[in-house]
């Protein structure tokens, strides 16, 4: 095989695709369609999380006069932090239910330097955002379908530093899917493709960037089992009382329980950040 031939952005296609379709439907889910389950995952940023948010922040370079733009923004646990610090603060995000948290934040905290815009990355026409943008964050959140034209659009608008955070190896999440996948859907489980195939598009773009990886423990809280189950719903695609069901009683088996039937769930993972400077228009 001659590896200079591989088009990565193809098998990252390929990986997402596969990803996306169960039962033969390629639609792709939003989990995080509903407030409640975008309000969890605020109040996890700002409780667990709250550490991993810090040590981000000081990992990106902002200045007070810079402009910031956030794809996929969700309900603003980097946005909002951001805007104390800097000019202008673009928010992309897709999701309804993060858009709609986002947005409460926003007015709950009177900040007037974040502006909205409730769409995909991939459906961004880059003159409806404009360019010049200081620093460019997207973090876990380029799962499209096409991630050559998602870089390519990063690049159009950045005239600094991008930086993208993803997902190093199988997460805690990919296995457990797994185990119960042919249960549900009668079908083999595929997980969304990882940062190595991310890396090498970047690498056939001529951009080279630096990479760093580390572990994160994942927590999500829920009072009950059926909390929990009400939220994985839409993660497993468990839409019939059957599949609910098979879910109920897989999840009552892995989450452990506290005596009052509070759940916290956490997981493993192993995560990368990869970042780059635009400002010597080397990779331009």
């Amino acid at each position: 095989m001659d590896i200079s031939e591989i088009d990565w952005n193809e098998v990252w296609k390929e990986q997402m695709r596969l990803y996306n379709e169960v039962a033969g439907s390629s639609e792709k889910v939003d989990i995080w369609e509903t407030k409640e389950s975008a309000r969890r995952y605020w109040e996890m940023s700002r409780d667990k999380g709250a550490a991993r948010v810090d040590h981000t922040l000081k990992e990106i370079d902002l200045k007070p006069d810079s402009r910031v733009l956030d794809i996929g923004a969700g309900p603003g646990a980097l946005a909002i932090p951001i805007s104390k610090r800097v000019r202008e603060v673009v928010a992309v995000e897709p999701s309804d239910g993060m858009m709609s948290v986002l947005e409460e934040n926003i007015a709950e905290m009177n900040i007037d330097n974040i502006q909205c815009i409730h769409k995909g990355w991939e459906d961004i026409d880059v003159e409806e955002i404009g360019d010049d943008y200081d620093v460019v964050i997207a973090s876990y959140s380029l799962s499209v379908p096409d991630i050559r034209h998602a870089f390519e659009k990063i690049q159009a608008v950045s005239s600094g530093c991008v930086y993208i955070y993803w997902f190093a190896g199988e997460t805690s999440w990919d296995e457990q899917y797994r185990a119960i996948w042919a249960p549900l859907h009668n079908e083999e489980y595929h997980s969304s493709p990882k940062c190595n195939i991310m890396y090498n598009v970047l690498y056939d773009m001529g951009i080279y960037p630096n990479m760093n990886v580390f572990p994160i423990e994942r927590s999500m809280y829920f009072s009950s089992l059926e909390e929990a189950v009400k939220h994985y719903i839409p993660h497993y695609r468990a839409y019939t009382p059957e599949k609910l069901e098979i879910l109920r009683e897989y999840l009552g088996t892995v989450l452990p329980q506290n005596e009052d039937g509070s759940i916290l769930h956490l997981g493993d993972t192993m995560r990368v950040r990869m970042w780059w400077d635009n400002n010597n228009n080397e990779y331009k």
